[in-house]
C-alpha cells in the first residue's frame, strides 16, 4: 500500500461518516406526563363537537331537506345603473354651404403678397399651385387639365382649412422639438415615428411606399418625389398635421406613372382629440369653409360643391317657371298633324300602297288574303277527353 492511500483512505471515511450522521433524523423528544395530558383532552374536545355537529344534523334532517326541496320567492339584486338618455331620432344638421367668391385686393393680400386663393385667412399662392399642377401633368400628359388643375385647388384647400383650424396646436411645438435632432441625425426617424406617429397606411418606423396617385394627395407626392434620395424634406402641412420624410429610395418603373418612393415619414398631428380632427376636416367636405378667390378665372377651379350654382340661362336650360306652359303648348293634335304632313302618307296618316297594306295587316293583326290565320294564331285547344282512358271508352260506347 502507498503512502498516498494510507493518508486519503482515513480521510475519505472519516467524511462519509460524518455526512450519515448529519442525515439521522432526529427523534422527537418524549413528552412530559403533563405534556400528554393535555394533548389527550385536547383530542378528547374535538372529538365532543363533531360528535354534537353530526347528531345536530340528524335531528335537523328533514327540516334542512325539506327547506332545499321547497321553492321559494327569487330574490333579485337591482344595480342602479342611472337614468337612460332618451331614444330621440337625431336630426341631421342642417348645412349651408359657402360658395367660393372673388375677393376684395385687401382681403386677397395676405403674408405681404398676393394669393391666389384664400381659405379661412390662410393664403394659396399661385407659386405653389403651378408647382403641384406642373409635375402632375410631367408625368401624365394626356390627363384632363381642368380636373387635374381641380385635384391640386382641392387638396391645397383641404390642407389650408383644416389648418386654419389650429391655429396655436401642440404639433408645431413637437415639430420645433424634433426637427433640429432629425437633421443632425441625433434621432432617426424610425424613433420620431413610434414616438410622435406616423401617416395612415405606414408600418410603425415610418416606411411607407409613394406612388402616383397616391392616397395622401397631390401635394404630399409632389413632395415626396421632388425631394432627392437620401435627403430630408422641409416640413410641410397635410391634412392631419406637419410632416417631415426622408427618402429612402427612388424605384423606377417600366413608365413614369410606375415610378415609387420608398420614404421614412414622421407626423406631428395638430390634435390627438380625434373628434375634433374630424370636426376640422368635416368643414372642408362640407363646404363650410370661407373661400376667396383672386379673379373670375380661378373661381371656375373650384370642386363643384364649393362653387355657386349656375344661372338657368347660362346652363342651357329651360326656364324652371316656363316648362310646364311650354308642355301644355304641344297637344296631341300637333303631333297628329306632324305624322299626317308625312309625303307617303295619306289624309288619315297612314301610309299608301304596299307601306298602306302592311300598315292595316299589322293593325288588323292577319293578313288580307289569308284570313285563317288570324284563327291560327291562337292556340288551338286540346277536344274535351282527348288523352284520358276513360273518355276513349266513352267514346266507344256511344259508337256502339
Amino acid at each position: 500500500m502507498s503512502l498516498r492511500t494510507a493518508v486519503v483512505a482515513p480521510l475519505m471515511l472519516a467524511a462519509v461518516l460524518t455526512a450519515q450522521e448529519k442525515e439521522k433524523p432526529q427523534e422527537p423528544k418524549a413528552l412530559t406526563p403533563a405534556q400528554q395530558a393535555q394533548k389527550l383532552e385536547a383530542e378528547k374536545a374535538r372529538l365532543k363537537a363533531e360528535i354534537e355537529y353530526a347528531r345536530k344534523r340528524v335531528e335537523n334532517a328533514d327540516s334542512l331537506l325539506s327547506s332545499k326541496l321547497t321553492r321559494g320567492k327569487p330574490q333579485f339584486k337591482v344595480i342602479d345603473a342611472g337614468k337612460p338618455k332618451g331614444m330621440l331620432p337625431v336630426q341631421p344638421k342642417r348645412v349651408e354651404r359657402k360658395f367660393a367668391r372673388v375677393g376684395t385686393p385687401e382681403e386677397m393680400r395676405i403674408g405681404g403678397g398676393d394669393a391666389m386663393v384664400v381659405v379661412n385667412r390662410r393664403g394659396i399662392s399661385q407659386q405653389q399651385y403651378d408647382a403641384v399642377y406642373e409635375y402632375l401633368m410631367s408625368y401624365n400628359a394626356q390627363a384632363n387639365p381642368d380636373l387635374t388643375a381641380q385635384r391640386v385647388l382641392y387638396d391645397l384647400i383641404r390642407i389650408e382649412g383644416v389648418a386654419g383650424s389650429f391655429v396655436e396646436n401642440p404639433g408645431r411645438v413637437k415639430l420645433g422639438e424634433a426637427l433640429s435632432k432629425l437633421q443632425d441625425g441625433t434621432m432617426s426617424f424610425a424613433d420620431a415615428a413610434k414616438q410622435y406617429g406616423t401617416v395612415a397606411g405606414a408600418g410603425e418606423d415610418g416606411s411607407v411606399s409613394i406612388t402616383r396617385n397616391s392616397v395622401q394627395g397631390p401635394f404630399f407626392e409632389y413632395m415626396a418625389f421632388s425631394t432627392e434620395q437620401g435627403k430630408i424634406s422641409r416640413p410641410f402641412l397635410t391634412p392631419r398635421g406637419y410632416v417631415v420624410l426622408k427618402v429612402e429610395n427612388v424605384q423606377k418603373g417600366a413608365q413614369p406613372a410606375l415610378d415609387k418612393v420608398d420614404c421614412k415619414v414622421v407626423l406631428f398631428a395638430f390634435s390627438e382629440n380625434d373628434k375634433e380632427m374630424m370636426d376640422a376636416q368635416y368643414l372642408i367636405t362640407s363646404a363650410q369653409a370661407e373661400v376667396l378667390v383672386r379673379d373670375e378665372s380661378v373661381l371656375k377651379q373650384p370642386p363643384a360643391d364649393g362653387r355657386a350654382p349656375a344661372d338657368d340661362d347660362e346652363a342651357g336650360l329651360e326656364p324652371r317657371d316656363g316648362h310646364q306652359e311650354a308642355r301644355r303648348e304641344r297637344p296631341g293634335r300637333e303631333r297628329a298633324g306632324r305624322r299626317a304632313a308625312r309625303p307617303d302618307r295619306g289624309a288619315e296618316g297612314a301610309p299608301e300602297g304596299d307601306a298602306g297594306r302592311r300598315h292595316r295587316r299589322d293593325r288588323e293583326g292577319r293578313r288580307p288574303d289569308r284570313p285563317g290565320q288570324a284563327e291560327g294564331r291562337h292556340r288551338r285547344r286540346r277536344p274535351r277527353g282527348r288523352g284520358r282512358p276513360d273518355a276513349e271508352a266513352g267514346g266507344q260506347a256511344d259508337q256502339e
